[in-house]
């Protein structure tokens, strides 16, 4: 069968990653997968090379006018490929490509994903006309979509919650990973940073972004510091804008001597596998990918309510013990501590000294590790959209 992948882009997102994978999955049990992305270039990502990829424009417009027009000619643009190609599915990942898929003329089976909480997601547009209309966009097209794949309990709730999409429409289905390829890259050696055994070391892999706010992971390290004699030290893998914002908070701090910001690796694994603890210091996510990858090396963690997915704990009381609330959600890079911070700080001084507190994680997401096989991921896609 021809299957269309719908995306806004093709860069170094869970999404992405989901979406490369799954065109690779589809070519090998004999279908035709093909790719529309809304925006970019063969060269933003090593993903695409060899992929059938069409791309709808080089960029994003900024002014609001332009960018109308542009979501009217990407419509016009994917209803002729749609048109050319006949795909028995269109499968489409994040909201634009969302609202598009189910926009578009069409009579294949239409499967949209939402990778994060909305809700919070939207907080930063501050104009409330606009974020009003853009809720009753998604309300109205998610409620004209029968097959909306929420990626955990969190997602679907804030669908339903929020923006009041009927509950029949959206299925869970987790991200999972391929626990063989990561525990084989996880064994290759790191030859541009030394790994003493004598530390512990926290670690945290993601964009340097707003949603990731490691800032908040440098400070409740700073604040950790000063009420531990285990030598620790933070290691940040990332790529983004904020990478030379967090060095200088390091040093602001008076801990740069022990926090390391590396560059993005395409095997963050052999890092990871190195990582006495993980800590997620976004504020907010759908199922982060990167934690599906730490607890397949099973290797503890702990992160924001808002990120970290209740449904991998076989209890809510024991996944409350590893969780802390985010209560700012502005990039901050002064000195200043606030209160998620110190919360966070307590989670990681745990983490790092309560043998028995990593223990009970590793034991109560022993369950939900059982399936963590993207294989399994993808046999519930296919069953969503018919191709089994």
């Amino acid at each position: 069968m021809k299957v269309m992948l719908v995306i806004d882009r093709i860069m170094t997102g869970g999404a992405e990653r989901i979406l490369v994978d799954y065109y690779h999955y589809l070519e090998k049990n004999g279908h035709e997968p093909y790719i529309f992305a809304l925006s970019g270039n063969s060269s933003q990502s090593k993903w695409a090379e060899g992929l059938r990829v069409v791309y709808g424009t080089p960029g994003d417009e900024d002014n609001l006018v332009k960018k109308t027009f542009q979501q009217l000619s990407l419509l016009f643009k994917l209803r002729r490929l749609v048109k050319d190609v006949k795909p028995t599915v269109i499968f489409s990942f994040l909201e634009k490509s969302n609202l598009l898929t189910i926009l578009v003329p069409a009579s294949a089976t239409k499967v949209v994903s939402v990778h994060n909480v909305l809700s919070i997601q939207y907080k930063k547009i501050h104009n409330k006309w606009v974020r009003k209309i853009l809720y009753k966009m998604i309300q109205s097209a998610y409620n004209h979509c029968s097959n909306v794949v929420a990626v955990s309990k969190q997602v679907k709730d804030d669908l339903i919650e929020s923006f009041h999409v009927n509950a029949d429409n959206v299925k869970i289905i987790n991200n999972f990973v391929d626990r063989e390829g990561i525990a084989q890259k996880a064994m290759e050696s790191v030859d541009d940073f030394c790994f003493d055994s004598s530390k512990k070391y926290i670690m945290n892999v993601g964009r340097f972004s707003d949603q990731k706010a490691q800032w908040k992971l440098i400070k409740a390290f700073s604040i950790y510091l000063k009420d531990t004699e285990v030598s620790t030290e933070l290691v940040l893998i990332g790529a983004g804008d904020y990478a030379e914002s967090l060095k200088h908070l390091a040093t602001d701090l008076g801990v740069v001597s022990k926090v390391h910001v590396l560059p993005f690796n395409v095997n963050p694994y052999k890092y990871m596998a190195n990582a006495h603890i993980f800590a997620l210091s976004s504020i907010y996510e759908g199922f982060p990918i990167v934690l599906a990858e730490i607890s397949s090396l099973r290797i503890p963690f702990v992160g924001s309510r808002k990120a970290v997915p209740e449904e991998m704990f076989d209890d809510p009381i024991v996944w409350n013990e590893y969780v802390f609330d985010s209560e700012t959600f502005e990039a901050d890079f002064s000195t200043k501590i606030h209160d998620d911070e110190i919360a966070l700080a307590k989670l990681l001084k745990k983490s790092v000294e309560d043998e028995s507190y990593r223990k009970n994680l590793l034991q109560h997401t022993k369950v939900w590790e059982s399936e963590n096989f993207k294989d399994n991921q993808f046999a519930l896609y296919d069953k969503l959209m018919g191709l089994v």
